[in-house]
């Protein structure tokens, strides 16, 4: 639910028509979900959904969990839920010339790989699912191309190398936490059902979950982030309240920032 955040920062882009300024989009878990969003044009009503139908218990049930089943069902925020999110963001998004890049962690191997090329829907919720299948409370790997995945924030929270790998040579970063605050490992009992999850799966996960790091530092990336003091959203987060308040300060502090740097709202091309 931290992807609120990124998400504000997303829609202060998409107001001022800024899409084609970019050349690749890469995206982590809530990242990719909100990139995609992106692409079809469609980051304003992904926001509102944030602290809408994504802050009810179709999408996060904790209570799952003693039954068996996941708490987050990712898939719930992949079908339309209002007039804002239509049935046609996903071919909109498969059809844009701005490729995508979804960050996903390969089970067998505990590497991240780039899920790209996704041009049926099928492909782009298969990718979507995979990048951000959390261990444990996002349920069993998804598998895809032949292959198992989980979470890419297991070894790519924040995927600018990615971006850099493929060729950018300016990265804009949308970061979900505020300036001075690190992430923070889950609460001691759900962190050590994790591990033993991941264990089962491949002992490497184990290593990989504990060894990632966070922060973008190069001279050509700028991560965009709220400053001190600013609101900390919890993955799990189901306040519309607290979602909102946080996905407004995001938009305007993005907004802000573009204004300083002198950015404009882009012309619309001809019969776009």
């Amino acid at each position: 639910m931290r992807g609120v955040v990124s998400a504000g920062m997303a829609s202060a882009l998409e107001r001022r028509r800024l899409l084609d300024c970019f050349d690749l989009v890469v995206g982590t878990s809530a990242g990719a979900l909100n990139a995609a969003a992106f692409l079809a044009g469609v980051v304003e009503g992904c926001l509102a959904a944030y602290h809408a139908a994504f802050a009810t218990r179709s999408f996060i049930n904790p209570y799952r969990l003693l039954i068996g089943r996941p708490a987050i069902d990712v898939a719930f925020t992949l079908d339309p839920v209002d007039g804002r999110l239509d049935p046609a963001r996903h071919s909109r998004t498969g059809a844009s010339p701005i490729a995508l890049h979804c960050i996903a962690v390969d089970v067998d191997t505990a590497v991240a790989s780039d899920l790209t090329d996704l041009r049926s829907e099928e492909d782009l919720r298969c990718a979507l699912l995979a990048s951000s299948r959390m261990p444990w409370i996002g349920g069993g790997p998804i598998e895809f191309r032949g292959r198992r995945w989980l979470d890419g924030g297991l070894a790519e929270p924040i995927p600018h190398q990615v971006a850099v790998r493929l060729g950018a040579t300016h990265v804009l970063v949308l970061m979900t936490r505020p300036l001075g605050v690190s992430r923070t490992p889950p609460p001691r009992l759900a962190n050590r059902i994790i591990e033993r999850r991941l264990r089962r799966l491949n002992p490497a996960l184990v290593e990989l979950l504990h060894r990632r790091t966070s922060d973008p530092r190069a001279s050509f990336v700028y991560g965009l982030r709220l400053a001190h003091g600013g609101p900390e959203v919890g993955q799990l987060e189901r306040r519309p309240a607290v979602l909102e308040a946080a996905g407004r300060l995001a938009l305007e502090h993005a907004a802000a920032v573009l204004d300083a740097a002198g950015v404009a709202t882009a012309t619309a091309a001809p019969n776009s």
